[in-house]
């Protein structure tokens, strides 16, 4: 597809917004200032990016759920502050600071809940789809994102065979960033896409370059036409994890990280900073620009959020927060 002038500006802020949320979410681990296993989104921004914008331009409605390591994008769906929140366990989180990254879950934003299970996305996601098609809701799609490590769980397999079977509205989006967890690709799957592993579900399954946002948009955006039009299908986006499976990890016992020493052919933003260029869209000043403009949002942002007010003990415990109803009964 053509994209404007404004939309690839509007591109490129993404990618920059996204590379400087993953970047502040290393330095507040570092600095104390955030707990867990925080699973930062370095290198993938045009994953983030990517799906955020497709669903802004898809012409379906679109259910997302999301994967651990996809901050920026849920920021996008349910807020900066609001993500933040529960990624620092304060109460303006989408749910109170009690969710961490793991569980974050809006249905009035269409983000559907995860789970910290390995696998268990594309399982509840297709029972979403399910759903979706029982109530017959017309050009509405459901978006299941999970990593290459997920794809080789055998209950990711059942899911995709039941949609093909069923012929549910669903894409399933594979964030391959070559790493499963401490797993390097080349040791998980004796294939170079796992895209073709979609025709044993009957459907459609496209590799694309996971580094070129504009490759994400136009992938998704079929994808989704196509899930709402009842064809289950299958995007894999190639890109590349840059730190560990999570903050502090010491990932060079598992993994070459020779790469790290130069990491522009990878860069999703310099990349497009590049194409950019060539085209004659934007110059350095802009990009200047646009760095000191969402770097600035996001380190005010991190800073407002983390002096903001903790939840109290009391509604860990509160059933009616953590579950959709009181079914633990009297504490």
């Amino acid at each position: 597809m053509q994209f404007t002038k404004e939309q690839q500006l509007h591109l490129y802020e993404e990618l920059v917004f996204a590379r400087a949320f993953g970047e502040k979410v290393v330095e507040y681990i570092f600095a104390g200032r955030m707990n867990g296993s925080v699973h930062p989104t370095l290198g993938q921004e045009a994953v983030d990016a990517g799906i955020w914008i497709a669903r802004e331009l898809s012409p379906v409605t679109v259910y997302i759920q999301c994967t651990h390591r996809q901050q920026p994008l849920l920021a996008r769906i349910v807020g900066l502050d609001p993500t933040l929140g529960d990624c620092m366990h304060r109460r303006i989180g989408a749910l109170s600071g009690l969710s961490g990254e793991f569980h974050e879950v809006s249905m009035k934003d269409r983000l559907l809940p995860s789970s910290g299970i390995l696998g268990e996305g594309p399982l509840s996601s297709t029972g979403y789809a399910w759903t979706v098609k029982q109530r017959k809701q017309a050009g509405t799609a459901v978006v299941s994102c999970f990593g290459d490590g997920a794809m080789s769980e055998g209950a990711v397999y059942e899911g995709m065979n039941l949609a093909g079977i069923l012929k549910l509205p669903i894409l399933y989006v594979i964030e391959n960033n070559q790493v499963a967890m401490t797993t390097p690709f080349s040791e998980e799957a004796p294939i170079a896409d796992l895209a073709i592993r979609a025709a044993g579900a009957g459907m459609k399954g496209v590799t694309v370059d996971g580094n070129d946002i504009e490759a994400v948009i136009e992938a998704v955006l079929a994808g989704t036409r196509m899930a709402a039009a009842n064809e289950p299908n299958l995007v894999e986006l190639k890109t590349w994890r840059w730190q560990g499976h999570h903050v502090g990890e010491k990932q060079e016992k598992y993994r070459d990280t020779d790469f790290l020493k130069n990491t522009d052919p990878l860069d999703p933003v310099k990349r497009y900073e590049k194409t950019l260029l060539q085209r004659g869209t934007a110059g350095e000043a802009h990009f200047a620009k646009v760095r000191d403009e969402q770097y600035a949002l996001i380190d005010q942002a991190f800073d407002r959020v983390f002096q903001s007010q903790a939840p109290a003990r009391d509604m860990a415990l509160d059933y009616n927060l953590m579950y959709s109803n009181n079914a633990g009964g009297a504490l």
